[in-house]
């Protein structure tokens, strides 16, 4: 895994779904270890944007580039490079809270110190190691959604909307990762123009009004 955080360059995307533009003419940049939030009403377009600079779209016009230190990367690499966490992303309803974190860490490498018991419990989830994730409450499927991304050993986190489902106490507990657990790492957050989202970003990029 590169040491170098993740810088990400969008020159003029839009992305097109039949003859409907989600979105058109979007340049922004996100500087190595950089937070950038990307603020939009629902429908706007952000999640299509955030997506994109995932790689997991093409865009229908424009590029996006990504790089970490002097080595460019293509869509191809950018897996290995990132984690994310949208509030429609689907958990494994029929695992455990720990079989489910087991498997995530079978798959992507965590930072160190981030077993399996370390990161139940950094979703506040140590006393539920043996619930499934179906009958985990949506704040606590958001939770461990979050706290499965931040302790991937990655470039990038890119989230979308991630305080959605998270109660006060929940909120709470979301700035208190994003300042303990993002490690230089850039970020990059769509948000509904809620500050609590993207604490400290160094930068924003709006959707106008329609």
């Amino acid at each position: 895994m590169p040491s170098s955080a993740l810088g990400i360059s969008v020159d003029g995307v839009g992305k097109r779904h039949g003859r409907v533009w989600v979105l058109r003419h979007v340049s922004l940049s996100v500087a190595p270890g950089d937070t950038l939030a990307i603020l939009g009403a629902n429908g706007s377009g952000k999640s299509s944007l955030l997506r994109l600079m995932c790689g997991f779209d093409r865009p229908s016009e424009g590029t996006v580039t990504w790089r970490t230190g002097t080595q460019a990367l293509d869509a191809m690499q950018l897996p290995l490079n990132i984690a994310y966490c949208a509030p429609d992303q689907s958990l494994l309803a029929d695992l455990t809270v720990t079989e489910h974190i087991r498997l995530h860490q079978k798959l992507r490498p965590a930072l160190p110190g981030s077993d399996v018991h370390a990161v139940a419990a950094l979703a506040l989830l140590q006393e539920k190691g043996h619930v499934r994730v179906r009958d985990l409450s949506s704040g606590m499927r958001q939770r461990l959604a979050l706290a499965l991304a931040f302790s991937t050993d990655c470039t990038a986190l890119f989230l979308d909307e991630p305080t959605s489902h998270l109660d006060r106490a929940g909120k709470t507990w979301y700035a208190q990762l994003v300042s303990d657990w993002q490690k230089g790492r850039s970020l990059v957050v769509a948000s509904n123009h809620d500050p609590g989202e993207y604490p400290g970003a160094q930068a924003v990029w709006e959707f106008p009004a329609s």
